[in-house]
């Protein structure tokens, strides 16, 4: 997969941000598109399990392709692991004193392997709702009923993992790993690689919904990336279908946003990424669809394109 030529981003943002930031778009919606054909054409098919590491857009992706599904006459439904959290106060610790929501062993496995169960035998199965302002699991869930013909999108980190999958029948479902995959060469040489992208979005996330610093974000990075190499890259290897989350325009949305606090922050882990950062020139973007997997990660006004 070519890598993203950032002097050429910056010469089709200068000539048509709009038409750029649809290009992009397209591109990506494409990748959905064709797995959702793929999907559609194996009639056995009755979870799709997504699963890739932190800020690859894992959540707005699986929407984006129940959406797909269901317009081909489908009926798809989200399930998301995070629901099936343990508690906070009985999560595994990470040695820097962080709750550690990366584990496996965060999740309910019994929970999901009764759900996973029901599912491939058509019947009714509760999903539970993770409340994490309180750090528990609500009282009320909701009750999914399937049809045959019915499919479910099963999405969170460890969804590649033998842990949930292997019990199960592998021709009745399909693997979807979903990640950054390209790198970004900046004009001077400097690469900003997928990992770093990766942390960008995450440090972005966290100012926006977590309250935290970038400096914050940095701290758990290496943890983070650990988890990553041991539980979760090694699986997405095996996957059925690989999608490129990276978008071409994002770095002017991420200099809209966030350089007044990526520029002020000296963390080693930030280094490179506020070097790269540096070389994205000023755009004004206001608008980005609003199916657009971006959202996750920065606020705009949504338009439909």
């Amino acid at each position: 997969m070519d890598n993203i030529i950032w002097k050429e981003v910056e010469s089709q943002a200068a000539q048509n941000i709009a038409g750029l930031v649809y290009r992009s778009e397209k591109n990506f919606d494409n990748q959905v598109e064709a797995l959702a054909n793929a999907i559609c054409q194996d009639k056995l098919i009755k979870i799709v399990f997504v699963a890739g590491p932190s800020s690859s857009g894992k959540t707005t992706f699986s929407k984006l392709l129940q959406h797909h599904l269901r317009a081909k006459g489908v009926m798809a439904h989200y399930v998301g692991l995070d629901d099936y959290f343990i508690n906070r106060a009985d999560l595994p610790v990470l040695p820097s004193g962080v709750k550690d929501f990366d584990s496996i062993h965060a999740i309910d496995l019994p929970l999901v392997h009764q759900a996973i169960e029901g599912i491939l035998n058509d019947e009714w199965i509760e999903v539970p709702k993770y409340n994490f302002l309180t750090g528990e699991r609500e009282d009320k869930h909701f009750i999914l009923k399937l049809m045959p013909s019915d499919i479910v999108i099963i999405e969170g980190i460890h969804g590649l993992n033998p842990i949930f999958s292997g019990p199960f029948s592998k021709e009745k479902s399909a693997k979807v790993a979903l990640r950054p995959m390209r790198n970004i060469i900046m004009p001077d040489g400097k690469i900003m690689t997928a990992e770093d992208l990766r942390l960008l979005r995450r440090g972005i996330r966290d100012v926006n919904t977590r309250g935290y610093s970038f400096e914050d974000t940095a701290k758990q990075w290496k943890e983070v990336r650990a988890v990553e190499e041991k539980l979760i890259y090694p699986y997405m290897k095996d996957a059925d279908f690989k999608i490129d989350s990276s978008h071409e325009y994002e770095l002017f949305l991420y200099k809209q946003s966030s350089w007044k606090y990526l520029k002020d922050c000296y963390s080693d882990e930030f280094k490179n990424i506020r070097d790269c950062m540096a070389q994205v020139s000023n755009k004004s973007i206001t608008e980005i669809p609003s199916t657009s997997l971006l959202n996750e990660f920065v606020t705009f006004k949504r338009v439909d394109f």
